[in-house]
C-alpha cells in the first residue's frame, strides 16, 4: 500500500526545485514538497507497503479464518493474536505513509490517503466493539446490533484496505509483477476467508455441541 512515487517530483533539481535563477518552482511542483528529506522517500515508501500489504493481504483475513475454522475458544485467542499483529503494522504503516505523505505533500490530496485514512480510522474503533460484543455474550449468551457491526465492519474496511493497497501500488508506480504478486496474495486469502464465512453463515460447516460460544456467532 505505498503511499507516492519515490522518485522526486519532475523540475525538482539540487537546488530544492527551485527554477534556474529565478527562485520559483517548476509549474506543478508543490511549494509544500520537503525536498531535502526527499531521500528518504524510497525507504519510507518499500516499509509502508510491506507492512501495510501484510496487515491487510495476510493478516488481519487469516485472523478471521483461524476464529471460524478452530472449533473452540482457542479459535477466540488465535483471533485476537493475529489481529493484534495486525494492527501493530497498520500503525507502523499509517506513521511510514503519513511521513511520507508530508514530504511529497500528498497528505490527503489523493484518493488512496483518504480512503486509507477513513480504513484506519474505522478499524481503530473495531477492537471496542469486538470487547463489547464479547462482554455482552458472556452475560447473555445471546448476540445483538453490536455483533452484525463488528462483524459487517470488518468485513467492509478490510475489503477496502485490500483495494486501497492496490491504488497504492498503482500511485507509486510499482512493477506490473509487484502488484499482481499482491493481488494473488490478497486474492487468496480473501477468496478463503469469503468462502469460510459463507459456509459458516448457511451452517455447512458446523460447531460442536460442546465447543459452542461466541466465536460461533461470528
Amino acid at each position: 500500500m505505498a503511499l507516492s512515487n519515490a522518485q522526486a517530483p519532475p523540475g525538482a533539481g539540487a537546488d530544492t526545485g527551485a527554477g534556474a535563477g529565478s527562485g520559483q518552482l517548476p509549474p506543478g511542483i508543490s511549494p509544500n514538497i520537503i525536498f531535502e528529506d526527499l531521500h528518504l522517500v524510497p525507504s519510507l515508501v518499500k516499509a509502508h507497503g510491506v507492512v501495510m500489504g501484510t496487515a491487510f493481504g495476510i493478516i488481519f483475513p487469516l485472523g478471521a479464518i483461524l476464529l471460524r475454522v478452530i472449533r473452540s475458544k482457542f479459535g477466540v485467542y488465535a483471533h485476537i493474536s493475529a489481529q493484534l499483529i495486525g494492527y501493530a503494522l497498520m500503525i507502523t504503516g499509517l506513521a511510514t505513509g503519513v511521513r511520507v505523505g508530508k514530504i511529497l505533500d500528498r497528505l490527503h490530496n489523493n484518493g488512496h490517503t483518504i480512503i486509507g485514512t477513513v480504513v484506519v480510522a474505522f478499524l481503530l474503533i473495531q477492537p471496542f466493539i469486538g470487547f463489547w460484543h464479547h462482554y455482552k455474550f458472556r452475560k447473555t449468551q445471546s448476540t445483538g446490533w453490536w455483533t452484525q457491526v463488528h462483524i459487517w465492519l470488518g468485513r467492509l474496511f478490510l475489503l477496502l484496505g485490500i483495494i486501497n493497497g492496490g491504488i497504492g501500488l498503482k500511485l507509486a508506480d510499482n512493477t506490473t509483477g509487484g502488484i499482481i504478486a499482491y493481488a494473488v496474495v490478497a486474492g487468496v486469502f480473501g477468496v478463503v476467508y469469503i468462502t469460510i464465512a459463507a459456509l459458516r453463515q448457511g451452517k455447512v460447516i458446523l460447531k460442536d455441541p460442546e465447543t459452542e460460544s461466541e466465536e460461533a456467532q461470528t
